[in-house]
């Protein structure tokens, strides 16, 4: 397996470790493709449960922050005396980076919102049948692998 492949894979259990809930390592083993002890060492160097628990912070209260800093930031630039109403350049710099930010957390985000839809969707036809869940989440591991891709 190429470092890029491991990369991918791995990316794809820590997702469904931290928005899935799948703490079992045995089942996240098989949805992913490497043995428990690879998810093992995954899950303790990437510090993945500390990760899990600080997921409370939601895109949307991220979202929020950047944009009061951005605004704060802009508020203070056209509040200087007339002819000095411009960005130096390290202002100019936390502008360009809090723009980049938002636009990143806008798009890359999406994507830990599609699988908590797609993990909501799996939790109720596991209600329903067993057996239908285990075909979807095959589906749901493929889509979630060519995302990661792109």
């Amino acid at each position: 397996m190429t470092k890029e492949e491991q990369e991918k894979k791995q990316e794809h259990a820590k997702l469904l470790y931290t928005k899935e809930n799948i703490t079992s390592y045995k089942e996240l083993a098989e949805r992913v493709g490497v043995t428990e002890k690879t998810i093992a060492k995954w899950v303790e160097t990437g510090g993945w449960k500390k990760l899990k628990r600080n997921i409370l912070l939601t895109r949307e209260e991220q979202m929020v922050n950047m944009m009061d800093e951005l605004s704060e930031l802009n508020e203070f630039i056209k509040n200087k005396k007339e002819g000095e109403r411009y960005a130096d350049q390290k202002e100019a710099q936390i502008r360009r980076q809090l723009v980049k930010d938002i636009k990143d957390l806008e798009t890359k985000a999406m994507l830990p919102e599609i699988i908590n839809a797609l993990t909501q969707f799996l939790d109720f036809v596991r209600r329903e049948n067993i057996d239908d869940t285990k075909l979807l989440a095959g589906y749901v591991d493929s889509f979630l692998k060519i995302k990661l891709r792109s």
